[in-house]
């Protein structure tokens, strides 16, 4: 009667124990995919910000005043003042 008690608890121990680790690999995977989805957002954003200011590179105008502000160029008689975080990047 003793062994067949204890082959009982043998069969329900080992399925609960897969169980449990089934489910906590479950978990894992869970906040791996929710840490996942965000970098994958940042780095969408990031992509947007740099594709917004290739386009604006596009543009002779604003190049010219990028170079300037940046690169400390200027024109004749032409004062330049810095200015902090004015420009992206």
């Amino acid at each position: 009667m003793g062994w067949v008690l204890i082959l009982m608890i043998l069969l329900f121990i080992l399925p609960t124990y897969n169980l449990v680790q089934s489910y906590n690999q479950l978990l894992q995977r869970r906040q791996q995919l929710t840490e996942l989805k965000e970098q994958y957002q940042t780095l969408s954003d990031e992509k947007d910000k740099e594709s917004a200011f290739a386009a604006k590179l596009k543009d002779e105008d604003y190049v010219a005043k990028y170079a300037r502000a940046k690169y400390y160029y200027s024109k004749k008689r032409e004062a330049i003042y810095t200015i902090p975080d004015l420009l992206p990047r």
